[in-house]
């Protein structure tokens, strides 16, 4: 097979468990306006016919690479796609999603006219065939080459902060964006096996890059599914991953020397503290065993770290009336709440 030695983008896609989806994803992706791309498929160790569906579509475009390796999990995934890439510029699509046709020429203009280390973008929401919510990058049409501004922008990768009203949380996934491989390289950025990678990956590139552009483009399509049977199968070990992310931001902002990026940090455990009640709720487990893993969370010592101090009068009351029932113990309430708010948002 021949390889391009310097394609624009290497576009690295990850598989596992995805045959039923992988043939939109790759198809939107050799369709792209911009010709000049490598794609790159890495087959994490799939136990459906994934990879073999990849190795199909290899053989009829030379543009197409294709990795077979031990399942390790997304972020190292994403890692191999990376090692071997070629490309100007990198990109990530999620294996069963898929892009509209223009969205990586779009990117890579907008790099080209920029000279940007990071180019992002939007994207839309589906849902059963549906675009359900369109979501424009709140930042789109800026180009930013200050240190300091990228600081600033760089902080809402911690969460939000204290005195944020906003409903949409900022976007902090690598598939909207194109980043600059000889960033990559030269500051040797990778992906952490850790649940939300995105961010603890955007955290660190952000920080390297010095210039980044957004733009209104919404070209990213993400699945966006129903699944109702969700967390039937919960654990501990689901408050070990959370456990985990926290310690890992938390090392992070220690570097920062920056108290409003802490405080960003401890809201970001109060809106996963909501999350994970969610999760638990939506378990098979017993309202006692709920409460129980609602109280492990509570309890947990990097948990209450970044509780403490924190000024809970300043959330927006629904969130601060369920974050003291949560703090004082009443768990039931909080399961309760958690009810209410999943009323609220089906009408």
């Amino acid at each position: 097979m021949k390889i391009k030695v310097n394609p624009k983008i290497s576009i690295i896609v990850p598989m596992y468990g995805v045959e039923k989806y992988l043939d939109k994803c790759i198809k939107s992706i050799q369709s792209q306006t911009i010709h000049d791309i490598e794609i790159i498929l890495i087959d994490d160790g799939s136990p459906d016919r994934s990879g073999e569906i990849a190795e199909t579509f290899a053989k009829s475009d030379e543009r197409i690479r294709v990795i077979h390796q031990k399942n390790a999990g997304l972020g190292p995934a994403r890692n191999t796609g990376m090692y071997v890439a070629n490309g100007e510029y990198i990109g990530f699509v999620d294996s069963d999603d898929w892009v509209e046709n223009g969205m990586f020429e779009r990117l890579y203009r907008v790099a080209e006219e920029h000279n940007a280390d990071i180019v992002v973008g939007g994207h839309c929401d589906w849902r059963d065939g549906k675009a359900i919510r369109v979501k424009k990058h709140p930042l789109a049409g800026r180009t930013v080459t200050e240190k300091s501004e990228i600081d600033e922008i760089r902080k809402n990768l911690y969460g939000r902060s204290i005195d944020d009203k906003e409903t949409e949380a900022f976007p902090m996934s690598v598939w909207i964006a194109i980043y600059k491989r000889s960033m990559i390289v030269e500051n040797s950025l990778k992906f952490e096996n850790i649940i939300s990678e995105d961010i603890i990956f955007n955290i660190a590139a952000y920080k390297c890059a010095s210039s980044i552009s957004f733009t209104g483009d919404t070209d990213y399509c993400y699945r966006n599914e129903n699944q109702p049977s969700i967390m039937r199968t919960f654990s501990e070990k689901k408050l070990k991953k959370y456990e985990e992310y926290l310690r890992r931001l938390m090392e992070s902002v220690g570097k920062e020397g920056d108290p409003d990026c802490l405080m960003r940090v401890k809201r970001a455990s109060i809106n996963i503290c909501r999350l994970y009640v969610g999760q638990v709720a939506n378990s098979s487990s017993s309202l006692k065993e709920k409460e129980a893993f609602i109280s492990a969370y509570a309890h947990s010592r990097i948990i209450q770290e970044c509780w403490k101090d924190y000024p809970i009068d300043k959330l927006p009351l629904q969130q601060r009336i369920f974050q003291k029932s949560v703090q004082s113990g009443h768990y039931k309430i909080a399961l309760l709440l958690n009810c209410v708010r999943n009323l609220f948002k089906m009408h």
